[in-house]
């Protein structure tokens, strides 16, 4: 038997209806199961109008299932042969004679037999469940008090076969008619599991979803290119206008061919943010034509052109307003109007910000391969776009501006570049900044927010953060991780600490060392979620720099592989925890030894730190710097093969001494020379990571 369930609404939001269907589709599956009803699948559909699916396969009953259910001990449950109020309620409430309990292993057991129900009796509760109980980030009630619901249901259809199920919800009874398209086919439509897609598509309504994205973006490109243009289609519009109708139908407009002065950006930020419609472009640059996809087809095409060109015009000329208006100002002028937007009350002005991240750039600038004077010219006009009309219209294009304003204003282009790249990334998939002048202003804005907002004690809490710290410091590791700088975080840190102690605010080593702290666990998360193990990552952890732990986290996942490292890291943590006995840092005395254990450990020491440094040399020139929230780069680690098999051969050495030399003898210098043999082999492996973490 199939199952068709539909519930009908008023127009859901865009955003909602992915997640919709899937927590319907879980719903389910979780629900069927538990009812012990099999299904060979379950497809799900959805409009704005409604959420759907079809189970298949569903069986005329539900299983009949036997289990055995242990009661109470049986002392308790017999006195001298006879059963005791705990055996008769224990029988009665398992659904069987006392008669009929059975002992095992000390305890009183009943078969339970639960016999299947017919499939048509068990639906129409579990189908009222799940419209009931379908999560929503917030739901409304309507009438007389229907609901709660995310939007108004006006019909339910439920159909097992050809048989209507006597679902009811909110007061809406369950039948076999859906609804057509609102103006195109508005009537009522008789469908069932069979007939579900075509009879609705027969009434104007597309309702399977993959079908209704590829009509989107084929009318979407088809018109383009019927008039010689091409369609841009950014994903994220693709997946919003799928939701946003029915039945797509794609209508071009165009605007006036002066506005094409606006950078490409402005343009397409009205049209695909503020308007859901898709630019056209001819070559690089974008036309003065757009696509807007219409969920109706009415006589006259264009009637809705025109009013989709009515309300486009308007965005337009204000941005092309804004854009006139913001040129006539340089932008080292509208960067003094920082002044007067604050950033956090304890941390002073946007002025204050960028004159911070303007000191710690140029205290830093020396130990990184950059450009000096275009790090000079930029950090001058940090964030100068901010006070903007045009920015303060549309934040999103904060930095796209400042470059805009910028090359029309004759500004070096690097320095431009620069200007966009330091608000980058804007988002946890966003691109990184493409120079290094603008990376590392990125870097220490996020790095001045993050050791201002610790310092005030304002750090996150459980789920709570308020302040986007959480994106500021996986920003911050994103930057640094791609840079592959030879700067430390704490240095990077340290920097923007001292700049607020040049404004008067006396930030502590301590705020300090719990902001690099909180960018770290970032960072954990970023490259766990990117495939590696949390061990690996945690182990990497005690190289200074972001890319160090990024490599030796990747390095030390490949030894992991290595059906060898198991024993060698077992060893490793025992003689490292010997090492520590002594508070003496010495080289081993080839003359003080008195076993061969001694001398083959020594012997060893010199190649395995050779491998590690090996490792870690070649190591990062096969994985150059890569973003950690990216996936885990392909590289072909075979040419490693050698130091790693190096390091593992470590090992050899270690076993026979941890098992048959005494450490901890009377002899002082003995002692302390097979203590030191021990920090040798601590401190050779420390240089890959803290083994420690990953020993049995």
């Amino acid at each position: 038997m199939n199952l068709l369930f539909e519930i009908g609404t008023e127009e859901l939001p865009a955003a909602y209806v992915p997640r919709a269907l899937e927590s319907l589709k879980e719903m389910a599956a979780a629900r069927l199961q538990k009812a012990r009803l099999s299904f060979t699948e379950i497809e799900t559909y959805a409009t704005p109008r409604r959420l759907a699916l079809v189970v298949r396969d569903l069986p005329e009953a539900s299983a009949r299932v036997e289990e055995d259910r242990r009661g109470p001990p049986e002392k308790a449950a017999f006195k001298e042969g006879k059963p005791t109020p705990a055996a008769t309620g224990f029988a009665r409430k398992a659904g069987v004679d006392v008669t009929d309990l059975t002992v095992k292993d000390g305890y009183v057991w009943a078969r339970v037999v639960h016999e299947g129900e017919p499939t048509a009796r068990i639906l129409p509760e579990l189908l009222a469940g799940l419209v009931r109980d379908l999560p929503a980030p917030k739901k409304m009630f309507w009438g007389s008090g229907e609901g709660p619901f995310v939007r108004p249901v006006r019909w339910l259809v439920a159909r097992l076969d050809g048989e209507v199920l006597p679902v009811e919800v909110f007061n809406v009874a369950a039948g076999k008619t859906s609804r057509g398209h609102r103006f195109l086919a508005p009537g009522a439509i008789e469908v069932d599991a069979e007939t579900y897609r075509d009879a609705l598509y027969d009434a104007r309504v597309v309702v399977d979803v993959a079908q209704r994205r590829e009509r989107v973006v084929l009318e979407t490109t088809t018109l383009a290119m019927s008039e010689g243009y091409e369609a841009v289609l950014p994903e994220d519009l693709v997946e919003e206008v799928t939701h946003l109708v029915e039945w797509p139908v794609a209508v071009m407009g165009s605007f006036s061919q002066r506005y094409l002065e606006l950078p490409d950006e402005v343009l397409a930020t009205v049209m695909i943010q503020h308007q859901r419609f898709f630019p056209v472009r001819a070559g690089e640059r974008l036309t003065n034509r757009f696509v807007g996809i219409s969920g109706h087809l009415p006589p006259d095409l264009g009637v809705v052109r025109a009013g989709y060109e009515q309300v486009l015009e308007g965005r337009i000329y204000d941005a092309y307003f804004f854009w006139t208006e913001d040129l006539k100002t340089p932008l080292a002028e509208h960067h003094k109007k920082l002044a007067g937007i604050n950033f956090q009350r304890g941390l002073g002005t946007m002025a204050d910000k960028a004159k911070r991240v303007r000191e710690a750039a140029q205290e830093l600038s020396g130990e990184l391969e950059l450009d000096e004077s275009v790090l000079r010219q930029a950090a001058a006009l940090f964030k100068a776009d901010l006070p903007t009309q045009m920015v303060y219209e549309f934040p999103e294009l904060e930095g796209i501006m400042a470059r805009a304003y910028g090359e029309k204003q004759g500004l070096d282009p690097r320095v431009a570049r620069a200007l966009e790249d330091a608000v980058r990334p804007s988002g946890p998939d966003a691109p990184l900044p493409e120079s290094p002048e603008g990376a590392l202003l990125a870097a220490l804005d996020r790095a001045d927010t993050l050791v201002g907002f610790f310092h005030l004690g304002k750090k996150p809490s459980g789920s709570a953060d308020p302040y986007g710290l959480r994106r500021a410091a996986a920003g911050l590791a994103r930057i640094l991780g791609k840079a592959g700088w030879p700067l430390e975080l704490r240095i990077l840190l340290e920097a923007a600490a001292d700049a607020y102690r040049g404004q008067g605010l006396d930030v502590t080593p301590q705020s300090v060392a719990e902001a690099a702290r909180f960018v770290e666990e970032r960072l954990e998360s970023l490259l766990t979620e990117a495939g590696l193990p949390t061990l690996a990552v945690r182990a990497a952890q005690n190289a200074p720099t972001v890319y160090g732990q990024m490599l030796r986290a990747r390095l030390i996942y490949e030894l992991m592989q290595r059906p060898e490292f198991a024993e060698l890291t077992r060893l490793y943590k025992r003689a490292a925890n010997l090492a520590e006995q002594s508070r003496k840092q010495q080289e081993p005395n080839p003359i003080l030894f008195q076993t061969k254990e001694e001398k083959a450990l020594y012997e060893a020491l010199e190649p395995t730190r050779n491998a590690v440094r090996q490792l870690l040399g070649q190591g990062a020139g096969l994985l150059a710097p890569w973003d950690p929230a990216a996936p885990l780069p392909a590289a072909d680690l075979s040419s490693l093969a050698e130091p790693l098999a190096q390091i593992l051969a470590l090992a050899a050495a270690l076993d026979p001494f941890m098992d048959n030399v005494l450490v901890m003898v009377e002899d002082e210098a003995i002692r302390e020379n097979r203590l030191a043999l021990l920090q040798g082999v601590r401190d050779a492996l420390a240089e890959l990571g803290a083994l420690e973490v990953l020993g049995g």
